[in-house]
């Protein structure tokens, strides 16, 4: 038998028809053969491309669920006010949620004033930041045993706001950061205040009546002690920036 240019045997001129027989059931095979390996080629290719578009739904799919949840996930004020509305009546609501915002406050003053009483710069603003560490903590320790008391559920964390602006102040450096201090404590106390008056007039609940009625004098003082310190950074960040600019005036005139 003799082999083509094209790979394919011809059988010899001179034969009898038993060779004819082996030579078309070799073609035959081997055209069968071919036919396979495209299948299979074909078949594997299509295995790939559908495990590639599984995994990329999979992929997809766990991202949206990332998201669904990061989306869906409530602040721990909400929380806390979702819980009391279903505990409460409509006065008895209102009155977890000035319990609720008291708390809030307390929870960001006992946190900033931590911070401050490492990082302030001045050992006035210091020993501002302990007094009112100390004082709130508490404080906070009363109201939440009377929010125990009362089946008030209160937020265990800050809200996103309240850790933006915790962040505001851990930014800052040096007298700027004092400054930011005894300003968010000044803020942060005047709220105290009103909330704590309209509390002590308006809630229902005698107890919590009481604890705003007690807490509004010890604020004041300390409203009276971040004022004073307030006021004293203020002065000595406008002398720092009065020095400077004159110091670049007469570097400017020679």
């Amino acid at each position: 038998m003799t082999r083509t240019d094209n790979g394919t045997r011809t059988p010899p001129l001179k034969t009898n028809g038993g060779w004819h027989v082996f030579y078309f059931l070799e073609v035959i095979i081997n055209q069968k053969n071919k036919q396979m390996n495209i299948i299979n080629k074909f078949t594997l290719k299509a295995a790939v491309l559908c495990l590639g578009v599984t995994m990329m739904t999979s992929c997809n799919h766990n991202a949206d669920n990332t998201n669904t949840n990061t989306e869906h996930k409530e602040d721990p004020k909400d929380q806390a006010q979702n819980a009391n509305e279903q505990k409460f009546d409509n006065q008895g609501e209102k009155d977890a949620d000035r319990l609720t915002e008291a708390h809030m406050a307390n929870l960001y003053e006992i946190m900033a004033a931590e911070n401050a009483a490492s990082k302030a710069t001045t050992s006035e603003v210091k020993k501002l930041a302990e007094m009112i560490k100390t004082a709130h903590a508490k404080m906070d320790k009363n109201l939440t045993e009377l929010a125990a008391k009362k089946n008030i559920t209160i937020p265990a964390d800050l809200t996103d706001e309240e850790k933006r602006k915790m962040d505001k102040l851990t930014e800052k450096t040096g007298i700027d950061y004092d400054k930011e201090f005894t300003e968010q404590m000044k803020s942060k106390h005047e709220d105290a205040i009103k909330m704590m008056e309209k509390t002590s007039d308006k809630a229902e609940d005698a107890d919590i009546k009481q604890f705003a009625a007690n807490a509004i004098p010890e604020l004041r003082s300390h409203l009276t002690m971040i004022e004073s310190c307030w006021n004293n950074i203020k002065d000595m960040k406008d002398n720092d920036h009065t020095a400077k600019h004159n110091d670049h005036k007469a570097h400017a005139s020679k």
